[in-house]
């Protein structure tokens, strides 16, 4: 069976806390590793780099001066006098802070076209591209965009291009563009950091709140550098999450990528873990802040046995085969190395996989009988269409893990990302920490348990939004506005009063409904009206359920030697509310 990835850019930064330099061929070695996530049809990187005087680079189909030849009869060009640009010319960096190397090719042509492997950085962010909205036919539409003294890298897709644009050309006077979305990006940050300050600029960027055109809308996650006596380096990634984003640190450098295997790749022992929705991490002088939660979830798990696949043979697609046909022949198949290898597991229906390391996107899919146990992390879509067998995970999760699960169990120790269970129609998800916004969006069936026990932190916004089927149980209290689409109590209970008034409804009605909100469900129409779609209990569990959930919480223990008890602890009960 062979396996096609489609796929979207990837980001990677890397920031030294001490201010060390830092060579070239890290940034080259973590865009490499994420390949599959790129095409040839764009990749670049920026780094941090005081020239002592502002310096223009642009791209002509006639040599300037400093020239590189690019394929294409193009012209990468340098000099420090506007007046020396060719009109026909597309300026793609003019700082004195930064430089930039963007090229139509992979990230390892980089090297190849230009010389740069003895350059050396405290700040790096880099990409490799996977072009939607515009095409990846000239090297001025790669990644990373510079204006000013900001540099940015962008997965994702804009759906606000048009009014940012039509912000930075009536409000800020900018008049040429190259067409694609992620440059307005730059332009943004660069004149909204002049008036703000960087904390404020990225907020401006997420929500809009002063400069109601500058929020950006659609999928995205960002890296940027921004130039100075002091370099910035930050990140952050959209309010609905619809791309990921990963954090790592190993007390020397602060990391950032659109994969954790990336980060693992140039830094073995980095802690890793994945920013929720409307998150940032910004980075000065040594120092970080920002939003984020650092929530690295680490487990001791066994030492691999000497009969083992060894992955870094393999490559990143390559290997999945190999797994699938070692386990037509026999029972029980371990794997060590695993480094964001995808697809491993794809169509398993027996036996016994064991793997060590980062297992890597849509891993598990279509599953069908077999144990899967996966001692490390693993990266986004895992046990998609799973039918039936038992999937182990000895650390955290990316987004969209049991995504249109059919049967079959899944055990998570650590953490899970955004949409976790997302359409889930049958079997069992748990949860021993916590997970990110929509848990349980569009779910049709089965159940689905957070313990919150190995990572305490509230679930995220909006679960169960679109809840059709099924049930979710959250150790502790949930409050009432995380669950479906944004109900909002305060505003029931002033209409419930004025009804009450009124005289439509009695004092006893009234006091209930406010306490229950599914009750306004008896009043026709009333309920969508104010988005009540959920029947929500938070209490402590029924002798029925605590036998249902009994089971898996006894395996959930017996997989990660742990001692948690259900009973007398008090959760919250999700169902779809039945109209």
């Amino acid at each position: 069976m062979e396996f096609v990835c489609y796929a979207v850019c990837g980001i990677f930064g890397i920031y030294s806390l001490g201010g060390e330099n830092i060579y070239a061929g890290t940034i080259l070695e973590g865009l490499v590793a994420m390949r599959e996530r790129g095409t040839p049809h764009g990749a670049g990187v920026a780094l941090y780099r005081d020239w002592g005087r502002e310096v223009i680079k642009f791209f002509s189909h006639k040599p300037v001066s400093h020239n590189v030849p690019l394929p294409g009869g193009i012209y990468d060009n340098i000099v420090e006098h506007v007046e020396k640009v060719p009109d026909d010319a597309f300026i793609y960096m003019r700082s004195r802070w930064l430089d930039v190397y963007k090229i139509v090719g992979w990230p390892d042509d980089i090297i190849k076209i230009y010389d740069i492997s003895q350059l050396k950085s405290p700040v790096w962010i880099g990409h490799t591209r996977y072009p939607t909205n515009s095409p990846g036919w000239y090297p001025y539409q790669s990644h990373p965009f510079s204006v000013g003294d900001v540099a940015i890298v962008h997965n994702g897709d804009l759906s606000s291009y048009g009014s940012n644009v039509n912000l930075l050309k009536y409000k800020f006077g900018y008049s040429k563009f190259s067409g694609t979305d992620s440059e307005v990006i730059a332009h943004l940050l660069w004149e909204l950091y002049k008036a703000y300050g960087v904390e404020d600029a990225v907020l401006e960027l997420l929500y809009g709140r002063r400069e109601r055109w500058a929020r950006l809308d659609g999928p995205y996650a960002v890296a940027f550098i921004i130039g100075g006596p002091r370099p910035v380096f930050g990140a952050f990634v959209d309010t609905q999450h619809f791309r990921p984003l990963y954090v790592g640190l190993d007390g020397r450098n602060l990391y950032i990528a659109s994969e954790a295997m990336a980060i693992k790749s140039v830094a073995k022992d980095a802690e890793v873990w994945a920013m929720r929705s409307g998150e940032y991490i910004l980075a000065e002088g040594g120092e970080i802040w920002g939003n984020y939660k650092k929530r690295n979830v680490s487990l001791l798990t066994p030492p691999p046995p000497s009969d083992v696949l060894d992955a870094s043979n393999y490559g990143v697609i390559e290997l999945a085969d190999i797994v699938r046909k070692e386990l037509e022949r026999r029972d029980v198949v371990n794997v060590v190395n695993v480094m964001g290898h995808r697809y491993l597991g794809n169509g398993m229906y027996r036996g016994v996989l064991n793997a060590w390391g980062v297992v890597g996107n849509a891993s598990a899919n279509v599953m069908s009988g077999g144990v899967f146990n996966i001692y490390g992390d693993a990266q986004d879509d895992l046990g998609d269409a799973m039918n039936d067998g038992v999937i182990a995970v000895y650390g955290s999760v990316g987004d969209a893990v049991g995504q249109a699960k059919r049967g079959g169990e899944i055990y998570i120790y650590g953490n899970a990302g955004t949409r976790a269970a997302i359409q889930h129609r049958g079997g069992v998800l748990v949860i021993g920490g916590s997970a990110g916004d929509y848990l349980g969006e569009y779910m049709g069936g089965g159940v689905v348990i957070v313990l919150r026990k190995t990572w305490d932190e509230e679930i995220g916004w909006k679960i169960g939004s679109g809840m059709v089927g099924g049930v979710i149980f959250i150790r502790g209290e949930v409050p009432r506005e995380k669950i479906g689409y944004g109900f909002d109590l305060k505003r029931l209970r002033r209409y419930l009063e004025l009804l009450y008034r009124e005289g439509e409804i009695s004092r006893e009605f009234y006091e209930s409904a406010a306490k229950n909100p599914e009750l306004v469900a008896k009043l026709d129409g009333r309920a969508e009206l104010f988005a009540i779609t959920h029947h929500v209990e938070i209490r402590e569990l029924s002798e029925e359920e605590e036998s249902l959930l009994k089971p898996y919480i006894t395996r959930f223990n017996n997989l990660f030697n742990t001692d948690i008890k259900i009973s007398g602890e008090t959760f919250t009960i999700i169902k779809p509310l039945k109209i």
